[in-house]
């Protein structure tokens, strides 16, 4: 019999799984991590399988996570391709292992896996349909507690492509429970479906994933990070040029990437990095030791596809300071505003303070609040406090006013800029005490201020274009928490202070960009 149209089980599937998607509340699938593969993402990752790995005997594909099957329709898709031109004359037989939790999607799921192994045996492949309804964190533990532990059941998957669920997981759930039976330690359902599908890879397995890039850096996917780098190459990765491209049907601000590695293959030199449209992206080869330097002990990933971005991370890797060396710390703004709002006011009253948020911080220097918040001449600006009332609630939340550095914590990654400073002028504020809200990130000295040249030194080195370029090569979020803050490197002391002692305009990016490379030696960088 004639075998299906190439493309044809992958838009059934698609077609049926948005069918279903449709039938939830944004607000349910928000809440459960769902953001649904659309069919071009789903493509890229079936295609980047090799073909000589898809060309053996028996293949075993594991899709947790699998929705209404999109991306085993996808891999499947790839294989009649493949077979009808003749590539895979090895292939007799394949498992599709699917999971889903929620039972809203089993129906579709099912047709869907259906129509996959109807292809299939069409094209003398044998297709064994096993459908998992339930929780794949439990599942995937238990089936690696009786391989990789001690038991009968070595690991079988051969190919792994996924779409996890983006949710966090409770200290004291029971997905973080059974996870630490197998020393697993990480506070996302994303890195726990990862994890768990990577250990179930045989060896030279291949696994391709759509993920957030927040597991790059931080201390919080650390345990994760070294496991990856330990037991897997990476071949590929693409980056997106908006936060909004990956999942731009569900009205969805998510920086993702799309990844593809093989579990315990050491020979690979290089690794290609691929940004903007999926039809036609821009393509570069860096060595493995850029991606992940070897002697990292948090092995943090860096993505970089600019052409300077060698000889920016030298810059960075030379730099002598952390900057708990500096005699510096790094607090977040103790404000919650949603927890203190009945404190919170549009003026400064008598009994107020001025409450600091991100659009205080402007080119270097923080803008004191005006007594009246409608005076802005941006009406966004407006509609924030600018005030907060002095009381037996708020007082332990207040903190002398004195000559911080504040950094925005939260950016769009469209925006030019991750890392925006200003300076805090304690003379701008004559009440003697602030609030410093929760978006806000604070520079100081055990509560208390720097002085006029380490303050103007750290905003001018942290407001740099070859600062804001390097951290983008790590920085896996489109925000900046303290923990990234602690992790930079900085120049010493002297090096800060005769930085921030030069006669610059500070709204000069180009200024501060030419001082950054005659006085500290940096890098030639300029803004994009």
């Amino acid at each position: 019999m004639r075998s299906p149209a190439p493309t044809q089980v992958l838009v059934t599937a698609d077609s049926e799984s948005r069918a279903t998607c449709l039938g939830k509340t944004r607000e349910a699938r928000s809440e459960a991590g769902q953001f649904f593969t659309p069919v071009p993402i789903a493509r890229c990752l079936a295609g980047w399988f090799h073909e000589k790995g898809l060309n053996r005997p028996t293949l075993h594909l594991l899709d947790p996570g699998a929705g209404g099957g999109a991306l085993t329709a996808a891999v499947v898709d790839r294989i009649m391709a493949l077979r009808v031109s003749g590539s895979l004359p090895l292939l007799e037989k394949i498992t599709l292992e699917a999971w889903e939790l929620d039972s809203a999607f089993i129906p579709a799921l099912r047709k869907n896996l259906a129509v996959c192994a109807a292809a299939l045996e069409k094209a003398d492949i044998q297709a064994v349909v096993d459908l998992r309804q339930g929780s794949y964190v439990e599942g995937g533990v238990d089936a690696l507690d009786g391989g990789l532990f001690g038991g009968t059941t070595p690991p079988a998957v051969t190919h792994a492509i996924l779409n996890p669920p983006y949710r966090k997981i409770a200290s004291r759930s029971r997905e973080r429970q059974l996870l630490r039976t197998l020393g697993m330690e990480t506070s996302n359902l994303y890195a726990a479906f990862v994890w768990l599908a990577l250990r179930q890879l045989v060896d030279g397995g291949e696994l391709s994933a759509i993920v957030p890039r927040s597991f790059c850096n931080g201390p919080y996917f650390r345990d994760f990070r070294q496991d990856l780098v330990a037991e897997s190459t990476f071949h590929r990765v693409h980056v997106f040029d908006s936060r909004s491209e990956a999942f731009a049907r569900d009205e969805v601000l998510q920086e993702n990437i799309l990844f593809h590695l093989t579990r315990r293959n050491r020979k690979r030199a290089s690794i290609t990095i691929s940004t903007g449209s999926l039809e036609a992206p821009a393509k570069v080869r860096i060595p493995v030791e850029r991606f992940v330097f070897p002697d990292d002990p948090e092995k943090v990933v860096h993505i970089a596809t600019d052409n300077d971005a060698d000889e920016v991370r030298g810059f960075f890797q030379a730099l002598p300071c952390r900057i708990e060396e500096l005699g510096v710390e790094v607090s977040t703004g103790p404000v919650v505003d949603f927890r203190l709002k009945s404190a919170l006011s549009k003026r400064l009253g008598k009994d107020d303070v001025p409450l600091l948020y991100p659009h205080t911080v402007k080119a270097g220097r923080v803008i004191p609040p005006l007594a009246d918040a409608s005076h802005y001449g941006d009406a966004r600006i407006g509609k924030k406090p600018v005030a907060i009332t002095v009381n037996e609630e708020t007082l332990r939340w207040l903190i002398p006013a004195a000559r911080f550095v504040l950094i925005k914590r939260f950016s769009s990654k469209e925006e030019k800029r991750r890392l925006v400073a200003g300076v805090l002028d304690p003379k701008d504020f004559a009440d003697g005490r602030i609030g410093i809200e929760n978006h806000l990130n604070f520079l100081h000295r055990k509560r208390a201020g720097l002085s006029v040249a380490m303050a103007k030194g750290l905003c001018r080195f942290l407001n740099s274009t070859v600062a804001d370029r390097y951290f983008r090569q790590f920085n896996g979020h489109t925000q900046v928490n303290a923990a990234d803050l602690r992790a930079f490197r900085y120049p010493d002391s002297a090096g800060l202070e005769i930085l921030g002692k030069a006669k610059l305009d500070d709204g000069d990016q180009r200024a501060i960009d030419l001082a950054m490379a005659e006085l500290l030696g940096a890098p030639s960088c300029t803004e994009s």
